[in-house]
């Protein structure tokens, strides 16, 4: 009997399949894996007032996302300074960071690939408010010592004084001169020689000087003022290639006299 069973076994063709099944039911919807969709571009902004003290909570900071020439998407930072654009393709874009009454700081060509998990963080940026108190109501020359030539300035008072080299000048025969029509300019020097103006004026010229308030120096309690220039409050133009601080005063006071080398 063993045997019999045995033989019928080893006969079974097991290459034989019998005919299809109904179709099951239809499957739940798909779900797409971790990190499949495209991740968030973010960042911090931090605010400051004309005398470079920090403002809490961070309020009204717009951030713009430039996604093509006709093309923006704008969020608001939170109280902490925080942002976030969600659900951004990949390619590079530039951004833009502004408030009412504060300068307008750009960010340009940050990168972004989208499809990852990981956000694209662009650099911390400050904004800073557009000097008021902070700025000269009057300037003149003044000739010292031999070999020296400067220019002084008055400010009105305030509850800090701004450092010297807070201060920009901006030296020309015309009385025209600003930041944008200028021969000579210079962070406020208090004695200047006078070689470094010897090249563009001769003793008996027509010299005027505007001083602009310029925040890039910030002031720490205790501290005192810092000797570099903070970070993240400056840019560079593509179009021209230089360096832009756009926290300048639109005022400023005009010195005028007679270049003087003694």
């Amino acid at each position: 009997m063993l045997f019999c069973c045995l033989f019928l076994a080893a006969c079974i063709n097991w290459d034989i399949t019998g005919p299809a099944g109904p179709e099951g039911l239809p499957g739940p919807p798909g779900q797409k894996p971790p990190g499949a969709d495209t991740s968030s571009i973010v960042g911090r902004v931090f605010t400051f007032n004309q005398f470079t003290v920090p403002i809490w909570p961070v309020d009204s900071v717009k951030i713009t996302l430039h996604l093509s020439a006709d093309s923006t998407l704008v969020t608001m930072a939170d109280t902490a300074g925080y942002y976030r654009f969600k659900g951004i393709s990949t390619g590079t874009y530039n951004l833009t960071f502004s408030r009412s009454g504060f300068g307008e700081m750009k960010v340009f060509g940050q990168t972004h690939i989208s499809g990852g998990t990981l956000n694209t963080t662009v650099q911390e940026v400050s904004i800073v408010q557009l000097p008021i108190q902070t700025i000269a109501d009057s300037a003149w020359f003044y000739t010292g010592a031999a070999g020296y030539f400067s220019v002084r300035y008055r400010l009105p008072p305030a509850p800090i004084i701004q450092t010297s080299r807070n201060y920009e000048v901006y030296f020309s025969h015309h009385a025209n001169v600003s930041p944008t029509n200028y021969e000579y300019s210079t962070e406020f020097i208090y004695y200047m020689p006078t070689g470094l103006l010897g090249t563009y004026f001769t003793p008996g010229d027509s010299i005027y000087a505007r001083v602009y308030t310029l925040t890039k120096y910030f002031y720490t309690p205790i501290v005192g003022w810092a000797n570099n220039i903070r970070p993240g409050i400056t840019y560079v133009d593509p179009a021209t290639g230089s360096v832009v601080y756009p926290f300048r005063s639109s005022q400023s006071a005009l010195a005028a006299g007679v270049f003087v080398n003694n």
